[in-house]
């Protein structure tokens, strides 16, 4: 059951005004209920290994538009998607995995 919460699954533009630094924002691509994983050792050992972190782990209906480098929105809180997993769930449904490391960076609102 995918009921952990709802994630929003965004783009990053990076917007250039004359004059001024480059701005990064982003524009909503698509909106999924999703539920919490829990991150294996496997998982963070390999993540340790090439000097990244896993922050969080949820699972989606199966979306095969998500990229890697999206952005992951949660609440408040703004992650990058770094791996994706296509697989079948325990009631053998299709379903994707998305790997997820906490964004601290702030991004500017599309308004377009």
């Amino acid at each position: 059951m995918r009921d952990s919460g709802i994630v929003d699954i965004c783009t990053v533009l990076e917007r250039r005004i004359d004059g001024q630094m480059p701005t990064k924002q982003l524009r909503p691509f698509e909106q999924h209920y999703f539920e919490d994983r829990v991150i294996g050792y496997g998982r963070q050992y390999a993540a340790m290994g090439v000097s990244q972190q896993v922050d969080r782990l949820i699972r989606i209906d199966r979306n095969e538009s998500i990229k890697i480098g999206m952005v992951a929105r949660i609440g408040s809180l703004t992650y990058r998607i770094d791996i994706i997993q296509h697989l079948l769930d325990e009631h053998n449904l299709k379903c994707t995995d998305l790997t997820l490391s906490r964004l601290e960076e702030d991004f500017d609102n599309d308004d377009d």
